[in-house]
């Protein structure tokens, strides 16, 4: 049993050489920060966004400028025996529309415009918030495949141990069995691993326009594994009420209700219709000038009635706004309250597996593999023993995968990134 000890240790030396590999093959890899910033810039989902902004910023050159003008030519008293000379006229009329109205026009082209780049924040913050969900999610699944690996070394140890029991006539066939059974479900439970993992890579192929390869890592050292361990509520509200694309689009939506009740009031200020022609009359003959003037009568019942409907709407618009803005920060604080609680837990379950339990199960396994060695101890025990080291294994891995992809939902929720990364 002291070869069997000796195996353990050169075990865990050999995890540790492991771990020292893959930080130097780490290097070579695409950090978290460079795979979000290729997804905020490559990813197929901006282009259309871009082309949106294009075209309301055209819109203003639209908007800004006079109606277009009109020109007429006419034929009049034309005889019906056609034996008399007709009348010809041509006329000019441009139609003046207040200053004030144009601005106004502009003024929506311009909110349209901004609300198009809150879209592409909003897109952008999703993009990373699935970026990271997926990044961490491979992290968590090499810890598993990692886990799995150094397992089936433990186990093909275990195996080989009772093979020389069962040789010497101490042993069981049974235990053997059992303990190959643990080795087949680790490589089934290893294959399983490698297809989700290469779905996530497929999923980061996806969403950065990287042609990541298939044996992807991820940069262990490119993002901070652990949250503050102080959070500042206040701070982490005001900067979601700041930065929130939710909050920005409800304040887009605010400037727009404002604007279009400001173009509905200005449809109480008149347009006017200047017209001017030239006029023969064949006849006498003789030419004239003609000059008239139209001025629109929004004083008439029928259009005041109607205006004051457009403004009360236009009003009613805008208090809904900031009704939903109202209601918005609300529910989000409470939401990101629940996130800072659920922040704390599992930082308190990290702690807890790292300085009792992680300890206790690894203390446990060691005591029961001696008293097993010794002759002292069941199977059984040992068995039991063994699943819960890689129940606990699992279970820190799980946890602090978890833990990094809810500081990534708070980023998304306060619009602001505070996981440290590289």
């Amino acid at each position: 049993m002291k070869h069997f000890l000796a195996m353990l240790h050169f075990i865990l030396l050999s995890g540790t050489c492991l771990n020292a590999q893959q930080v130097s093959d780490s290097l070579k890899t695409f950090g978290l920060a460079r795979l979000i910033e290729s997804a905020a810039t490559t990813n197929s989902k901006l282009g259309p966004i871009e082309i949106q902004k294009k075209i309301e910023l055209v819109k203003r050159e639209q908007f800004n400028k006079q109606p277009m003008p009109m020109f007429e030519a006419m034929i009049d008293y034309v005889p019906l025996d056609f034996m008399e000379k007709p009348e010809y006229s041509a006329f000019y009329s441009q139609k003046l529309v207040a200053p004030g109205k144009l601005d106004a026009a502009e003024q929506i082209s311009s909110v349209n415009y901004a609300r198009q780049s809150i879209i592409k924040d909003q897109l952008r913050l999703e993009l990373e918030r699935q970026v990271k969900d997926n990044y961490f999610s491979i992290y968590y699944l090499e810890e598993l495949i990692r886990f799995n690996s150094e397992f089936q070394t433990i186990t093909r140890n275990i195996i080989s141990s009772l093979e020389l029991l069962y040789s010497s006539g101490m042993g069981s066939q049974n235990q053997i069995l059992r303990m190959n059974n643990e080795l087949q479900m680790l490589g089934l439970e290893l294959i399983e691993l490698e297809t989700v993992k290469q779905v996530k890579i497929n999923n980061l192929r996806t969403l950065t326009n990287v042609e990541l390869p298939n044996d992807f890592e991820v940069d262990k050292m490119s993002f901070v594994q652990y949250p503050l361990t102080v959070v500042d509520s206040t701070y982490l509200a005001q900067t979601m009420i700041d930065n929130n694309p939710e909050f920005k689009m409800i304040d887009n939506m605010v400037d727009a209700a404002r604007v279009e009740k400001n173009i509905a009031e200005l449809d109480n200020v008149p347009d006017i219709t200047l017209r001017g022609g030239f006029r023969y009359m064949a006849r006498e003959p003789m030419s004239y000038l003609n000059f008239g003037i139209g001025v629109d009568l929004p004083f008439l019942p029928w259009n005041k009635n109607r205006i004051n409907a457009m403004i009360e709407e236009k009003t009613a618009m805008e208090l809904q706004a900031n009704a939903i803005r109202s209601s918005a920060v609300q529910y989000m604080k409470s939401e990101l309250q629940s996130m800072i609680l659920m922040l704390s837990s599992s930082g308190r379950k990290l702690e807890y597996l790292d300085e009792i339990l992680i300890p206790q199960t690894e203390q446990t396994f060691s005591s029961v593999l001696a008293s097993y060695s010794a002759g002292s101890d069941e199977f059984m025990n040992l068995l039991d023993a063994y699943r819960k080291v890689r129940e606990t294994s699992q279970m820190r891995a799980k946890e602090e995968t978890e833990l990094l992809k809810q500081i990534g939902e708070l980023e998304f929720l306060i619009g602001k990134q505070i996981l440290t990364s590289k």
